[in-house]
């Protein structure tokens, strides 16, 4: 697989945390390593261009829903409308909007989550064999209503 890369919204390390654990759990229970594929986010779109000098932050708090398997990925869902602004600004789309988990049909009993906190990123993933490697870079914080730079 070739070097990807993604823009995405990344979490508060405590939301991540969390999510993580019960992605311990689901690879212990399905033995899929998309669970350790990379931590959890929100995954807004490929990268096709130029990185936007700025973009609008989602207005905080969003909340997500229970987990939900659709188009092979296992996420906790978020409203596409309210990621629409940030997608178009990066010029990118993707089939899901939500906190991405795994790519297996498992069950899940995350419950829904207030999310107060988002920074933006981009998420290089490469697979070499077996293995994944992935890593953050150009990370933004972003106010809910100011976007940023």
């Amino acid at each position: 697989m070739p070097m990807q890369r993604f823009f995405i919204l990344r979490l508060d390390k405590d939301l991540r945390l969390t999510i993580e654990r019960e992605r311990n759990r689901l690879y212990q229970e399905s033995g899929d390593s998309s669970f350790f594929t990379f931590e959890p986010c929100i995954i807004l779109g490929a990268v096709e261009g130029p990185i936007p000098s700025f973009v609008p932050c989602p207005t905080l708090p969003l909340e997500s829903q229970p987990a939900r398997y659709e188009q092979g990925t296992l996420y906790l869902p978020i409203e596409a409308a309210l990621l629409d602004a940030i997608r178009s600004a990066c010029n990118t789309s993707w089939p899901t909007s939500g906190i991405y988990l795994g790519d297996a049909d498992v069950p899940s009993a995350l419950p829904p989550y207030t999310i107060r906190y988002l920074s933006f990123a981009i998420l290089t993933v490469a697979k070499d064999d077996e293995l994944f490697r992935w890593h953050i870079s150009e990370e933004r914080h972003l106010d809910s209503g100011r976007g940023g730079r």
